[in-house]
C-alpha cells in the first residue's frame, strides 16, 4: 500500500495550520506610562565632619542611560538647609569644575567617590565649612530642586564600640576567612547599626555587605559574637579572579572596620533597600516598595556615628 498520499495530506494540514495561526496573530502595542520624576536626596553627616548632600531626580525605569545623563544627574541649581537645635544653616553649593586639583581630591574623599567621577560628571554637592556633626543633635534637612521640595530628619546618636575583632578561617583553607566580633548591645531598645569594611591598599573606600544594617529587636542588652564576610566587588568577577575567594578576607589583609550607630528611620530605609537587592532575580520574592526616610521624595539622609577599628588578618 502506498503511504505517500497520507504523508502529503498531513504535510498540507500542517502548512494550513501555520497559515491559520499566523492569520490570528494580533499585534499588541503596550503603552508604558512615564513614571513621575521625584526629588532624590542622598546625604550624610557624622561627628566632627561637615554635611554632604547630593540632589537629583529619579529617572524613568525604561529611559536610556548614557554618559550625558550621568554627567548631568547632579548638575546643581538646588537649595539645601539644615536646622539644628532651632538654628537654620544654609548649605553652600560646590561644583567640581570650580575646584583646584587639591580641592578635588579632598572633595572626592568627603563625598566618597573617585576623583575621576567628579571630573567627568561635574558633580555638584551641598555642604558647609562652618557646620559639623555633634553627637546628640538632630538634623532636619530641607532640599529644593526644580520646584520640588523634600524633608528628612536624622539624629546623630553616640557611637557604640565593638568589644573585640579578629580574623578566623572556619574552613579547610587557612588563608581565607571572616572577621569575627564580640559585641555587647546597650540595654536600651531601638538601637540600630550598620557595618562596613575597607581593605587597605585594595578597596577604594568602605564597602557594605549585602545585609549591612541590623537593629537590636532580638538582642537588646545582650553580649554575643557575630561574623562578617567580605563585601563582593567588581574585581571578584574579572578574568583571572579566583571564584573560591569571593566573600572571604585573605591572610595578610589589613581591614578597617566601621560600626555605625544609626537612628531608626535610617535603619528601616536601609534594611528594606538591602532586602530588595538581595531578592533580585528570585521568582519567590514578593514585590515591595523600598522605604525612604525622605518625605516628599526618595533617598537617604543619615546621621552616621562610627566606631572605627583595624583588623590585621593573621591567625
Amino acid at each position: 500500500m502506498n503511504s505517500r498520499p497520507t504523508f502529503s495530506c498531513a504535510l498540507l494540514l500542517a502548512v494550513c495550520s501555520v497559515f491559520w495561526l499566523s492569520s490570528c496573530e494580533t499585534p499588541i502595542d503596550v503603552s508604558l506610562p512615564e513614571a513621575q520624576a521625584l526629588l532624590v536626596v542622598e546625604g550624610r553627616i557624622e561627628p566632627g565632619q561637615p554635611p554632604v548632600v547630593l540632589l537629583s531626580h529619579s529617572q524613568d525605569y525604561f529611559a536610556p542611560v548614557d554618559a550625558s545623563l550621568l554627567g548631568s544627574l547632579y548638575a546643581g541649581g538646588g537649595a539645601v538647609t539644615l536646622t539644628v537645635d532651632g538654628v537654620t544653616h544654609v548649605l553652600d553649593e560646590i561644583c567640581a569644575d570650580a575646584l583646584s586639583p587639591n580641592e578635588l581630591f579632598l572633595a572626592a574623599s568627603l563625598i566618597g567617590v573617585p576623583v575621576e567621577v567628579l571630573i567627568l560628571s561635574n558633580l555638584c554637592a551641598y555642604t558647609s565649612l562652618t557646620l559639623t556633626g555633634q553627637v546628640g543633635s538632630t538634623y532636619a534637612l530641607m532640599a529644593a530642586l526644580d520646584g520640588d521640595t523634600a524633608y528628612a530628619v536624622s539624629k546623630l546618636n553616640p557611637p557604640v564600640p565593638l568589644d573585640s575583632m579578629w580574623f578566623e578561617a572556619p574552613g579547610n583553607v587557612d588563608s581565607l576567612g571572616f572577621i569575627y566580633t564580640n559585641f555587647e548591645d546597650p540595654d536600651s531598645l531601638g538601637n540600630a547599626y550598620r557595618w562596613s569594611g575597607m581593605r587597605v591598599g585594595k578597596d577604594a573606600g568602605f564597602l557594605y555587605p549585602t545585609i549591612s544594617a541590623v537593629d537590636d529587636a532580638i538582642f537588646n542588652g545582650l553580649a554575643f559574637e557575630f561574623s562578617q564576610f567580605r563585601p563582593v566587588t567588581a574585581e571578584d568577577f574579572e578574568e583571572g579572579a579566583n571564584p573560591d575567594e569571593i566573600g572571604f578576607y585573605k591572610l595578610g589583609d589589613t581591614v578597617v572596620v566601621r560600626w555605625d550607630h544609626i537612628d531608626r528611620g535610617a535603619y528601616e530605609a536601609i534594611s528594606t533597600m538591602e532586602e530588595q537587592l538581595q531578592a533580585q532575580g528570585s521568582p519567590f520574592s514578593n514585590p515591595a516598595d523600598v522605604a525612604t526616610n525622605v518625605d516628599g521624595g526618595l533617598g537617604l539622609w543619615v546621621a552616621y556615628s562610627p566606631f572605627v577599628d583595624t583588623v590585621i588578618c593573621i591567625p
